[in-house]
This record gives structure tokens, C-alpha cells and sequence, in this order.
């Protein structure tokens, strides 16, 4: 089996591979945060935010690696969907942030990982792909994302209802 590293050069392809465990470890760390991110809380579905990215930074390492042959456009058409969306939802997130005037530093880390990977695959991206998943994501999360600024201990204990963050 003959595997190949996403990218096309050599800094591209180290960052493919350490920038989705850097994210893996910062929302790791972030459980343990005792600074502005105890007052942060976000689902997607119903999901923990942190085990979505997570889950997406599994994905995403592993899909910096593909066999050589027919799957290479696939692939690299997976890579431009998994990186364009987590784009759109860094935005929303952000501007979440914003709006709230409360900043987590690990979130924020998180999403310089995800805007630099942008940066480093957007020559090889499918530009169409590219904005169509940018936008499926930022609706995607105002459609299902529901936040609420607040001491988390305060959320889990009071069961206070957790509404979506923007609404129309």
C-alpha cells in the first residue's frame, strides 16, 4: 500500500498532520480551563462542541493520508468539504464570541488550526466545493447551534433552558 500525505509541500503536509492533533489536544486542555471558557457553552445537535471538534480533528488526521490511485480526487474532494465547512463554522463561532463579548482562548486557538489548514489546501480546493460547504456549515450551525454564556456549573445544576444563539 502506498500512502500519500495531503499537501503539496513539505511545511503542508507536516502542518496536514500536527495542526488536527494540535486541535485534538487544545479542546482536550480546554476541559480544564478555569479562565473566560467556564462561562462558554455550546451544543450542535444536541453534541458537546468539544467532542464535535474532536471528532472532526480524528477525521480530518486521518484523512490527510490516502492510498495513491482512484481515490485520490475523492479524497481530496473530502478534505475540501471537512476544511471549507470547519470555516464557515469557525465564523459563526466566532462571531458567537463576538456577540457575547466572552472569548475562550482554546476556541480561538482552535480555529486559528482550522484557518491556517485553509490557508495551506485552498490551492488545491474545488472553489465551487469550497463555497458550497463554507455555506451549508454557517447554516448549519444557525439552524442547530444552541450557546449560552454563563458559569457552567450554573447550567448543569439549574437545567436552564438553553436557547439558539441567534434569533430571527
Amino acid at each position: 500500500m502506498n500512502l500519500k500525505v495531503a499537501g503539496n509541500h513539505i511545511i503542508t503536509k507536516i502542518l496536514n498532520i500536527v495542526l488536527p492533533l494540535a486541535g485534538i489536544t487544545l479542546m482536550l486542555v480546554y476541559e480544564y480551563c478555569d479562565t473566560s471558557c467556564l462561562y462558554l457553552k455550546g451544543t450542535f445537535m444536541g453534541i458537546d462542541l468539544k467532542w464535535v471538534g474532536i471528532t472532526y480533528m480524528i477525521i480530518l488526521f486521518a484523512s490527510a493520508f490516502s492510498v495513491r490511485g482512484s481515490f485520490d480526487q475523492m479524497a481530496a474532494h473530502f478534505r475540501t468539504i471537512l476544511i471549507s465547512a470547519a470555516v464557515g463554522v469557525e465564523f459563526f463561532l466566532i462571531g458567537w464570541q463576538i456577540a457575547n463579548n466572552t472569548y475562550c482562548l482554546f476556541c480561538l486557538a482552535f480555529s486559528a488550526c482550522i484557518f491556517i489548514l485553509f490557508g495551506l489546501n485552498f490551492p488545491s480546493m474545488n472553489k465551487k466545493l469550497m463555497v458550497v460547504s463554507i455555506l451549508a456549515a454557517l447554516l448549519g450551525f444557525i439552524l442547530f447551534f444552541e450557546g449560552q454564556v454563563g458559569p457552567r456549573y450554573d447550567l448543569a445544576i439549574s437545567g436552564a433552558h438553553v436557547a439558539p444563539s441567534f434569533k430571527f
